[in-house]
């Protein structure tokens, strides 16, 4: 509700852009080249995300491999330790001879 006063009060000036001319083409294009782009980017999203996926897919393989490894040395760990108590330093003297071949096995595998 307005108050009625004697003094003019100044309104707030507001911008108002009127374009003289009108394409409705070009805009037409603008949108479907910022729609293209939208889709683009999503569809890289989507494959970086599959290319990622298949990443720790292949690091899972390998670590299966990694595990058996893994298993192989403390199973030459163990028995060389109850080979030590059983039949003393002719244990470790095999496992000096077996070791290196572990080594060279890992080795191996990880140059392939």
């Amino acid at each position: 509700m307005k108050f009625p006063s004697l003094s003019k009060i100044p309104r707030h000036k507001r911008f108002n852009f009127e374009p003289r001319y009108y394409d409705p083409v070009k805009e037409d294009i603008k949108n479907r080249t910022e729609r293209i782009r939208e889709e683009l980017k999503h569809e890289s999203i989507r494959s970086h995300r599959e290319h990622i996926k298949n990443a720790f897919a292949r690091r899972e393989r390998s670590n299966i491999a990694t595990n058996f490894m893994q298993l192989l040395l403390i199973l030459i760990l163990l028995s060389t330790f109850a080979g030590w108590l059983m039949y003393g330093n002719v244990a470790l003297y095999i496992f000096l001879v077996i070791f290196p071949l572990y080594i060279l096995l890992r080795a191996s595998r990880f140059f392939r």
